[in-house]
């Protein structure tokens, strides 16, 4: 219990400061935008930056993990593909944002500023953002649909030039090229790192708060099977085919639960808001599964920390 109220409170207290000042007409949708930018392109970055080149890079002790969970996503992707157009007779493009919603996780947002609090929890939770944050966003994008001068090439290396990957990947490099991480640039990535999580878990909440969310009714049957998918059968295919594959690093463990049980992340909404397909639901999906996650989180908390 101690690590809910250490960890996991401050966390959606701040998720709540951010709801707060929305509502209070302190901030507004567009400074959610200004944030997210900040977060997305500056500070996450420099936090990822930073405990990758204090790590070594990923090698066998990872691939057990990298392993499971690259496996997890993709069955979780194509259940949640197929399973939508067989019970919910979608089209192509709802299947495949329906897919992607039951899979992508609010690792950014949520799940990193949590991991960063956790000893040894750090390391393996940016290995599998690594992962999400190539094959899982590449896939998800395929299956919405692409744009007609968009050739499959760029579709599927589009993720490379995301800012997160950039900064995970150069210090990984860092690392295996065995260079300090001392003195003012040491401080440098510090101090930039730590405004990420705050700054991130304000701009949930107010996400939360200044997005028009549609009646929970109009989409339960939808939204109750991307979260059972995202909440259920994703970490424990994950976590299963970890024990499987001999992983036995409760750290190891304790992050990939965290990483598979996160909410749905807000990626999954304005990726299909941009592509004007199944929107609705993935909002619902959203809102729905990051109330529920505070069960989750809480739960992985209190059985691996």
């Amino acid at each position: 219990m101690s690590a809910v109220l250490t960890v996991a409170l401050p966390v959606f207290a701040i998720i709540a400061v951010g709801f707060a000042a929305a509502r209070l007409s302190a901030l507004a949708a567009e400074d959610a935008a200004a944030l997210n930018r900040f977060v997305f392109r500056i500070a996450m970055p420099a936090a990822l930056f930073g405990l990758a080149a204090r790590t070594q890079p990923p090698g066998v002790a990872d691939a057990g993990i990298a392993g499971a969970y690259a496996i997890g996503a993709l069955a979780a992707i194509l259940i949640g593909y197929f399973l939508s157009k067989s019970v919910f007779s979608l089209s192509a493009p709802e299947a495949g944002a329906h897919a992607f919603a039951s899979t992508l996780g609010n690792a950014v947002f949520l799940g990193l500023p949590i991991a960063m609090n956790v000893d040894c929890w750090a390391r393996p939770f940016i290995i599998l953002m690594l992962i999400e944050g190539t094959v899982v966003i590449a896939i998800g994008a395929a299956l919405i649909g692409r744009k007609n001068d968009e050739s499959l090439i760029t579709l599927f290396t589009g993720p490379l030039k995301n800012p997160l990957v950039i900064g995970m990947a150069a210090g990984f490099i860092y690392a295996a090229l065995g260079l300090p991480l001392t003195g003012p640039f040491e401080t440098f990535f510090d101090y930039l790192g730590r405004a990420a999580g705050p700054t991130a878990l304000v701009s949930l909440g107010l996400f939360l708060a200044t997005h028009r969310f549609p009646s929970v009714r109009l989409v339960a049957g939808r939204v109750a099977t991307i979260g059972a998918i995202k909440m259920g059968l994703l970490p424990a295919m994950a976590i299963g085919l970890a024990v499987v594959f001999g992983v036995s690093d409760t750290h190891y463990l304790g992050a990939l639960a965290l990483f598979t049980m996160v909410p749905t992340g807000a990626i999954a909404f304005v990726m299909a808001s941009q592509h004007n397909v199944y929107a609705t639901e993935a909002a619902a999906a959203v809102l729905t599964t990051t109330l529920f996650s505070v069960l989750t989180i809480s739960g992985v908390l209190i059985y691996f920390s």
